[in-house]
């Protein structure tokens, strides 16, 4: 017991002085020079590039494993561009949890698209692999959140195929001189694109996903001419926001093994900031209805869940955070068949060295879990990112 409290000690130290050296190398360097923002692959401006680099290291350590693990908790590789003054491109691969404890990290295409403007602010088409339109959560850019990872709720959602990168085709705009956003489209669910899946059950969508969102922003308009998911959940003390939102989604013919079921979610969100103050809500609930069944009729699976959280800015560049998340996967059903209800607090940190381009988070995570024994697996996490 001694040598392991010793051996954490050992390791707190070291990551301590491996961030502080960062910190003070970061401070004293000088601005960079400036350069051209892209490259012309055909040489006359017709076609941009513009690359890009996301990379979050992370320390991690939790009551379960007791493991004092230090991995690339997401490594991005990104590329953007003017096609002809016609069109653009996105493009996005990653790699995640590299050198994490138990996983087997693996390189995957996370975006993909082409965006077509239609008429200017009010309508753009895109096609491609992009976010669907669901959960303001979902839509903020990892590198851009309060807190390292999604909520809870979120998380269920992309298990189901609902809030995450998915292949679709929509269509969004931002009328009102950027006071309201609106966008719809039509998917393939890829949570359900799989002939087998870790347990041997065929996941499949024979039908189309529809999902919608509106948001209206009430103080400092929106970009007009930005993209839906341009959100922050920080401002770092800049402009007054005031955002609602709401979004519904709708998958048919939903197979998981010999049974088929209709999916439908909805929620709403909402964010605030003035000045050093922001706080954000989210609600999402979703019911899987089931019309065929291999083994006898099914009850309807009902599942939500919510995260409240708040930030203020103490100083320029210091944030303190604290979110509260619940999420029940089985409202109506025991709970011992989807994990049943969790409750979760977090406490953090961030400092901004150069806004949300490099920064450190820190935060601490009180985990209260109803499924079965109760498990002690509080976490406590630091990262530093760089993102552009």
């Amino acid at each position: 017991m001694k040598n392991l409290y010793r051996q954490r000690i050992r390791s707190y130290r070291k990551l301590i002085s491996i961030l502080l050296m960062a910190l003070v190398f970061l401070l004293t360097a000088s601005p960079l020079q400036s350069q051209s923002q892209h490259v012309t692959p055909d040489g006359k401006g017709n076609l941009t590039f513009i690359p890009g680099v996301r990379m979050q290291v992370r320390y991690e350590y939790n009551d379960i494993d007791k493991n004092n693990d230090i991995f690339i908790r997401r490594m991005r590789w990104k590329g953007k561009g003017n096609i002809f003054d016609v069109a653009s491109y996105n493009f996005e691969i990653k790699i995640d949890n590299t050198g994490r404890f138990n996983q087997a990290p693996r390189a995957l295409l996370e975006h993909a698209w082409f965006t077509f403007p239609v008429i200017d602010e009010l309508m753009t088409f895109r096609v491609g692999i992009e976010d669907d339109v669901f959960s303001r959560n979902a839509l903020t850019s990892d590198s851009k959140l309060l807190f390292m990872d999604r909520s809870l709720i979120k998380n269920a959602l992309t298990v189901l195929g609902v809030t995450d990168n998915t292949v679709g085709a929509l269509i969004y705009g931002r009328p009102f001189a950027g006071h309201l956003t609106y966008s719809l489209g039509i998917f393939d669910n890829l949570g359900f694109n799989v002939a087998n899946d870790d347990v041997g059950i065929a996941r499949r969508a024979q039908g189309a996903m529809t999902v919608a969102r509106i948001a209206g922003d009430f103080l400092d308009p929106a970009n007009p001419q930005g993209s839906y998911d341009d959100y922050q959940s920080s401002y770092i003390g800049e402009g007054k926001h005031l955002t609602i939102g709401a979004n519904v989604a709708n998958s048919v013919k939903t197979e998981l093994g010999d049974d088929v079921f209709n999916l439908f979610c909805w929620g709403v969100d909402a964010f605030f900031n003035y000045g050093p103050f922001s706080v954000e809500g989210e609600y999402n609930k979703y019911r899987e209805h089931f019309t065929k069944t291999g083994n006898g009729p099914l009850p309807d699976i009902k599942g939500d869940g919510f995260y409240v959280q708040g930030a203020y800015l103490v100083l320029p560049k210091l944030e303190l955070a604290l979110r509260y998340q619940e999420i029940d996967q089985d409202n109506d059903l025991a709970h011992d068949i989807m994990g049943g209800k969790m409750f979760w607090t977090s406490v953090g940190a961030n400092y901004y060295i150069r806004g949300h381009t490099f920064k450190v988070q820190a935060e601490y995570t009180f985990k209260n879990e109803e499924a079965g024994n109760e498990i002690d697996n509080d976490v406590l996490q630091v990262q530093l990112q760089l993102s552009f």
